[in-house]
């Protein structure tokens, strides 16, 4: 989290920034906004302890981590452009790296009927979804200096140049793509560490 902040912050104007991680063990994200009590009693209910709990700088619900492929991409954010059509060139990015797999998957048009406090409880509008509705990809966003933060959660882990392939996806979309993080930025990332894990930040609604 503090790394996508700081390069968020710090990366080259106009560059577009691509990053994956995976979890070390079960973890819990939850959106800028939402609540801490709800969050945390997700976490406990589902055994994972407070230390791996913790707030995104951006939106959206709450996402349980546990063997997901996340990714967050920082992007040059013109002004007119709203955030419905950011996710959209995102995740049909995405689509067509997993298309090219051979992944059965769509984006879906229609969001569910009621915005949900978890975010893989059902499909928002450009959404990836499988054959059967299932959802595979959502995500959140922040804008911040005229860049865009995504961060997001993809359940097809496991698969054979997975990376690979979405990276060539969204470069279809958003042109050359940076992998690469600088040593600054991760300088900035550890100072940044110790907010992402205290309780003013994480409790702070």
């Amino acid at each position: 989290m503090a790394l996508d902040e700081a390069t968020l912050v710090l990366c080259p104007e106009g560059s577009v920034v691509l990053r994956f991680f995976r979890w070390a063990g079960p973890a819990l994200t939850f959106g800028y906004s939402q609540n801490w009590a709800t969050a945390s009693a997700a976490a406990q209910a589902a055994g994972i302890p407070t230390s791996q709990t913790v707030r995104r700088a951006t939106g959206g619900g709450i996402v349980f981590h546990d063997g997901d492929l996340t990714f967050s991409m920082v992007f040059p954010w013109p002004r007119l452009s709203p955030p419905l059509r950011v996710y959209e060139g995102i995740h049909r990015g995405v689509l067509g790296g997993l298309q090219g797999l051979g992944l059965e998957a769509v984006m879906a048009q229609t969001p569910a009927a009621q915005r949900q406090s978890r975010c893989f409880a059902g499909p928002e509008a450009f959404d990836i979804v499988d054959g059967s509705g299932r959802k595979l990809l959502g995500g959140a966003l922040r804008r911040r200096l005229g860049r865009g933060l995504y961060q997001g959660s993809l359940r097809a882990a496991g698969r054979e140049g997975l990376e690979a392939a979405m990276g060539e996806g969204l470069a279809r979309e958003w042109g050359p793509l940076t992998f690469s993080v600088d040593g600054s930025w991760l300088a900035a990332a550890e100072a940044l560490a110790e907010k992402y894990a205290s309780d003013s930040w994480n409790r702070r609604r």
